[in-house]
């Protein structure tokens, strides 16, 4: 009897997997959220960028962005906002930026929820820190947006490419020095390309895109990192999130990719139903020692 309830239970739980109740829904997920901060005259603007994914073989249904921002010491929502921005197409991704206004510096937390009707599809949790605005004499705030990649020109009989780089730039703090962006292609640990551009001073809230041009080749795959300099020290080290197949990309089509800053605190995207399912399996495996241990007991 003991067994048949058992096996009852694992009934019930594999039917809950199959029926899609526990199903981890991560064929759409969010893969990064960026946050920039600009200065207003009733508090500081944060626009907020999340980059979704969906990894399935068909388009998603009509979806809604939900973005809040939370205090964390009192756990309030001090501001949020519902974007709807329709449907992602298979096996592709989609950005949306949302601007929310807070009304003093400090620590907050950025929650961003994707929903297709009322389901959550994919949810990601990001703390922030908004400063003060910035003085005269206050150091740079440098952040890396993203990356865009243009090929504007075949050579070596089209077995090479020339490649435009421009990463963004957005200084949030003070005046910065004079500033140098530099960027690496690598193909492996022994065959990478560098190349570099001056990008001189960036005023506090003004955003600068640089320049720099590559001639590789087309059958490879790349990896791309940058560094930010300032006086001859790497203030900011990013990288692009997904490796690129030049192959792969049309001509005179400018592509957009998003840096991952090094340094950044990790932000792990929260599916819904994994909970659910871990404690499940919990139960169902302190059932069965328990049982086991019961029978045991008996034919001794």
């Amino acid at each position: 009897m003991k067994h048949t309830k058992f096996l009852f239970l694992i009934f019930i739980f594999g039917s809950l997997i199959f029926s899609g109740c526990l199903k981890e829904y991560d064929n759409v997920m969010i893969t990064s959220v960026d946050v920039m901060s600009s200065p207003q005259a009733d508090g500081t603007k944060l626009t907020i960028t999340p980059y979704v994914q969906n990894n399935q073989n068909t388009d998603t249904g009509i979806l809604t962005l939900q973005v809040k921002i939370r205090e964390p010491s009192t756990n309030l929502i001090v501001a949020e906002k519902n974007s709807d921005i329709g449907y992602i197409k298979s096996k592709s991704s989609y950005s949306n930026s949302v601007s929310l206004t807070v009304s003093n510096p400090g620590e907050y937390g950025i929650e961003v929820q994707v929903l297709e009707g009322a389901k959550i599809l994919a949810q990601y949790s990001t703390p922030v820190n908004v400063r003060a605005t910035p003085g005269p004499g206050q150091p740079a705030d440098i952040k890396l947006t993203d990356m865009n990649l243009v090929i504007t020109k075949f050579v070596n009989d089209a077995t090479s490419a020339v490649v435009e780089i421009s990463p963004g730039i957005y200084n949030q703090g003070g005046d910065s020095q004079p500033l140098t962006v530099e960027v690496t292609a690598r193909v492996d640990p022994y065959t990478a390309y560098t190349q570099s551009d001056e990008l001189g001073v960036v005023k506090s809230t003004n955003r600068v895109r640089g320049k720099i041009s590559f001639v590789l080749p087309r059958n490879k795959e790349y990896s791309f990192s940058m560094n930010v300099i300032e006086s001859g020290k790497t203030i900011v080290t990013g990288n692009v999130n997904e490796k690129v197949k030049l192959n792969n990309i049309k001509f005179n089509t400018p592509m957009t990719y998003v840096i991952i800053e090094e340094g950044k605190p990790i932000a792990t995207p929260k599916e819904p139903g994994f909970g659910l399912a871990t404690a499940l399996i919990g139960i169902l495996l302190v059932y069965g020692i328990r049982m086991r241990n019961k029978g045991r007991s008996n034919e001794r």
